[in-house]
C-alpha cells in the first residue's frame, strides 16, 4: 500500500495551544499537570476528596491535564456564532484544531482540495459538561421518585451541579456530531465520522484515514482524536475503578509509579497520499509506512492489557512497512504510569523487540501532560514529528528508578531521561509509536523522515 505523508498537525494539549508550544515545553522538561479546580468541575472539588480510595462517589486523586485560558473566537468559522456559542468544548476544540491542521498545511481555503477532504475524529463515548447538564433533569425525574420510594423518603432528591447557562440539545451529539461540524466549517467533502476505539483512537483514526487516501474515495484526510470528557464524571469513574495512582505517584516507565493522570486536549493531522505530496511540493513532516491494529478479543478483564494483542499489533505494522524492527530509532512507549499497564508493555515490547535484536532508545511525553485517554496517541504523534524534524529527543521527565533490567529493551540505558540527539546520521530517521486501550484495542504506528523530505516544521 502507498505511504502516506502528514502534510500539517496541530494541537491543544495543557500548557499549548499549538505544537511549537508544546515542543517547548517538553523540550524544557515541563511538568503541565496540576489539581483539578473548580472552574473544571463547577463546585469545589474537596466536596468530593476522600484520600482513601475505594468510597463511593469520592474522588482520592485530584491531579489531571486541563485546557486553561484557551480563547475561542466563534466567528472564524463558517457557522452560526449563536450555535457555535452554545456548543460544549468537545465542539470548539475541534473545530480550533481542524482549522489549524488545514492553515498548516497549505490548504485553508483551497476549496477545489478541500471538497476532496475527509474528516475521521476519535471521541471519548463519555458524557461532556454539557451533555450532563442537558440530560441530568430527565436523569433525576426518573430515577429520584424511585430511591424516594425505596428510602421512604418522600423528600429526597439527587444532588445537581446547577448549571452555567441553557445548554443546546445539539450538546447531546457527542458522538458523531464534531465531525460533521468540523466539514461544514470547512466545506470538506461528506465522508466524516467519529469513532471510539478508546485509547487508541488516534490511530484508528489514521489507519481509516490512510484507507480513504489509498482507495482513493479522498485526496486529503483530517485525522485525530479528543478528549473532552466532564471532569467530575471522569475523576468518579476512574477512582471507581481505581485507575489513579493510591500513592499519588504517576511516573510512566518508573517503578514507583502506581496509576494514571487522566487528561484532557485534541491533536489532529492533514494526510495526503505521499506521492501527490511529493508532487505537489507539500511540506512533508513526515510519513506513515505501516500502522498495525489488533483486539486482544476474550482476555482475562476489560481493563487487563494484553501482551499477546500488543505484539500482534507490532507484527502488522512492520509487516505492512516491509520494514525491520531494527530501523527504529525510538519508541514512543504507550506508558501510562499504571504497574499493570507499564509492566505488560515492556513484556511485549522486550518479547518482540528482543527477538529481533532491536533496541531502540524508549521514552513517554504522558510524564510531561498526563494521558489523554482517546487523545494520548496525538500528544506521542506530535512529539515524534517534531522530534523527527529537529534531529533531538525530549527527555522522559521525573523518572528516579526506571523500570526494566539491564540488558533489556526497555532498561534504565535505554530511556532517555535527558535531552538526546538523533542516534544515527542515515538519510532515513525511524520513529515507532504505541498506543492500548481498554477492551484490548491495540495499535502499533511507524513514522519515517528522509533527507530528501526534511523542511522546516513551519509552512
Amino acid at each position: 500500500m502507498e505511504k502516506i505523508a502528514i502534510i500539517g498537525i496541530s494541537c491543544l494539549f495543557p500548557d499549548a495551544n499549538n505544537p511549537e508550544q508544546f515542543w517547548q515545553n517538553i523540550t524544557d522538561q515541563k511538568n503541565s499537570t496540576s489539581e483539578v479546580t473548580l472552574a473544571e468541575i463547577g463546585v469545589d472539588p474537596t466536596i468530593f476528596y476522600d484520600s482513601a480510595k475505594g468510597k463511593p462517589e469520592k474522588i482520592y486523586f485530584l491531579q489531571g491535564g486541563f485546557i486553561r485560558n484557551f480563547q475561542f473566537d466563534p466567528s472564524e468559522y463558517n457557522l452560526p456564532p449563536t450555535l457555535v456559542n452554545s456548543l460544549d468544548n468537545t465542539f470548539k476544540w475541534s473545530l480550533y484544531a481542524a482549522k489549524q491542521a488545514v492553515q498548516h498545511s497549505g490548504y485553508l481555503g483551497n476549496q477545489q482540495a478541500l471538497a476532496k477532504c475527509g474528516v475521521i475524529l476519535g471521541t471519548l463515548s463519555l458524557p461532556t459538561k454539557l451533555s450532563n447538564q442537558l440530560l441530568s433533569p430527565i436523569y433525576r425525574r426518573t430515577i429520584d421518585g424511585a430511591i424516594a420510594q425505596l428510602l421512604q423518603d418522600q423528600d429526597f432528591h439527587l444532588a445537581a451541579i446547577p448549571p452555567t447557562s441553557k445548554p443546546s440539545p445539539y450538546n447531546a451529539m457527542i458522538s458523531g456530531l464534531p465531525a460533521a461540524l468540523i466539514a461544514q466549517s470547512l466545506s470538506l467533502s461528506g465522508t466524516h465520522f467519529c469513532i471510539d476505539a478508546a485509547c487508541s483512537s488516534a490511530f484508528y483514526s489514521i489507519k481509516l484515514a490512510s484507507h480513504y487516501l489509498q482507495t482513493r474515495k479522498a485526496d486529503l484526510m483530517l485525522a485525530g482524536a479528543i478528549s473532552c470528557s466532564d471532569p467530575l464524571f471522569l475523576r468518579m469513574l476512574f477512582s471507581g475503578i481505581q485507575g489513579y495512582p493510591e500513592n499519588g505517584i504517576s511516573r510512566p516507565l518508573d517503578k514507583a509509579s502506581r496509576g494514571l493522570i487522566t487528561s484532557e486536549g485534541i491533536g489532529m493531522v492533514v494526510l495526503k497520499r505521499y506521492s501527490d505530496a511529493v508532487r505537489d511540493g507539500d511540506n512533508i513532516l513526515a510519513t506513515v509506512c505501516g500502522n498495525g491494529l489488533s483486539n486482544d478479543g476474550r482476555g482475562k478483564h476489560l481493563l487487563s492489557p494484553n501482551a499477546k494483542g500488543q505484539i500482534l499489533a507490532y507484527e502488522r505494522a512492520y509487516q505492512e512497512a516491509q520494514l525491520s524492527p531494527k530501523e527504529i530509532d525510538y519508541l514512543e512507549c504507550h506508558a501510562t504510569g499504571t504497574l499493570l499497564g507499564d509492566t505488560t508493555e515492556c513484556s511485549s515490547v522486550e518479547s518482540f523487540f528482543g527477538e529481533h535484536q532491536a533496541s531502540p532508545l524508549v521514552g513517554s511525553a504522558k510524564s510531561n501532560v498526563g494521558h489523554l485517554l482517546v487523545g494520548a496517541g496525538m500528544v506521542g504523534l506530535t512529539k515524534a514529528i517534531y522530534s523527527l524534524n529537529h534531529g533531538v529527543i525530549p527527555p522522559t521527565i521525573n523518572i528516579d528508578e526506571p523500570i526494566g533490567a539491564e540488558n533489556t529493551v526497555i532498561s534504565p540505558k535505554n530511556i532517555v531521561k535527558t535531552t538526546t540527539p538523533w542516534p544515527n546520521n542515515n538519510s532515513t530517521k525511524c520513529v515507532a509509536l504505541s498506543a492500548f486501550g481498554f477492551g484490548g484495542t491495540n495499535s502499533h504506528i511507524i513514522l519515517e523522515k528522509t533527507a530528501k523530505d526534511a523542511k522546516d516544521t513551519k509552512k
